[in-house]
């Protein structure tokens, strides 16, 4: 496998999961070049995985990732996984601006999980999502032990982990107060 698509299998297991974390996610930008940008990376071709370290930017169009270390692996069926985590306590940022509207969408956590043979995105330890408006509103937040979004049914999930203090907390600003 050459090095350019190397970097393509290990690009689209990070950025594919990231394009449909929400339903609205611009199409613009699924049209766009993937770049990434870290301190090292490894590719094993026998094992299909790949490994980013430090200081990981993904890009593509108005999506951003960011991350200390990201692994990503493509199994014998062809599904892509992928694991972007951060060290010491930092979280794994995604910023991406919803198509048809000026608003932003972002998410953190200290680990994003994609599973692309169930379709689903699991952010876990302080997770985190918002929708802010042009002029920087927060206009929704959830926040939970672990947010599971399901690509298939567009649905999100709060789930409470065992063992871990917490409750779900959402905020839902009323339409009116939208300007």
């Amino acid at each position: 496998m050459t090095l350019g698509r190397f970097l393509l299998a290990g690009l689209l297991a990070i950025a594919l999961p990231s394009v449909v974390l929400y339903a609205q996610n611009s199409k613009y930008d699924r049209s766009q070049p993937l770049v990434v940008e870290a301190d090292g990376a490894t590719y094993t071709d026998i094992t299909q995985t790949s490994v980013f370290t430090g200081s990981v930017i993904l890009k593509q169009g108005s999506m951003v990732i960011t991350a200390d270390h990201v692994e990503t692996i493509v199994d014998p069926e062809g599904y892509q996984y992928a694991t972007a985590s951060m060290e010491k306590g930092g979280l794994v940022k995604f910023t991406q601006k919803r198509e048809g509207t000026n608003e932003v969408m972002k998410a953190q956590g200290n680990k994003l999980i994609y599973d692309g043979k169930q379709n689903l995105i699991v952010l876990s330890n302080k997770a985190q999502m918002q929708r802010y408006s042009a002029a920087g509103k927060l206009l929704d937040q959830i926040n939970g032990d672990e947010l599971v979004y399901n690509q298939l049914t567009e649905v999100f999930e709060s789930h409470a982990v065992p063992g871990v203090p917490g409750r779900t907390r959402v905020i839902i600003t009323p339409n009116s107060n939208i300007k």
